[in-house]
């Protein structure tokens, strides 16, 4: 199955993908630097470069080959949560929480999103506005009213 990104999340992997090719770029030039002045046998400088070029062009590989894969989803109205929804619940006497629901690469809760893999995310797939569902979470079982769901 092709993963799912919404238009917000391949925006920010497109950013992502541009902060890594400076970063590539930025190590390289370490490593040329380092090349002028050391015995590559022992200098930390230089090994630590080279790690860094490595690790770097693995992270722009795996997203650039993520990207490629990925099909965008436009978020729906709708009477269920599906994803890309932004759905709006409350636990118990708690005050309303709201969240989008996107794929694990887009997955922010700081910034409102969680993943459509989390536990919440899960247990809120397919509910619908005025139900109750059961969330297992790493603390126990929680209880979750759906108040919204906004595309």
């Amino acid at each position: 199955m092709k993963p799912q990104l919404t238009e917000n999340g391949h925006e920010q992997l497109k950013n992502k993908l541009t902060i890594l090719r400076k970063a590539r770029t930025d190590a390289r030039e370490r490593i040329r630097t380092a090349r002028k002045f050391c015995d590559f046998r022992e200098d930390v400088t230089y090994t630590e470069a080279v790690r860094d070029v490595e690790r770097i062009e693995a992270d722009i590989l795996e997203l650039e080959h993520f990207l490629d894969d990925a099909t965008i989803v436009e978020s729906e109205q709708s009477e269920v949560v599906t994803f890309g929804n932004r759905v709006v619940i409350r636990e118990g006497d708690e005050e309303t929480e709201s969240y989008r629901i996107v794929s694990e690469a887009e997955a922010d809760v700081e910034r409102g999103s969680i993943s459509m893999t989390s536990p919440l995310g899960r247990s809120l797939m397919g509910a619908s506005v005025g139900q109750t569902i059961q969330v297992e979470t790493p603390g126990g079982t929680i209880q979750v009213e759906v108040l919204n769901i906004e595309p």
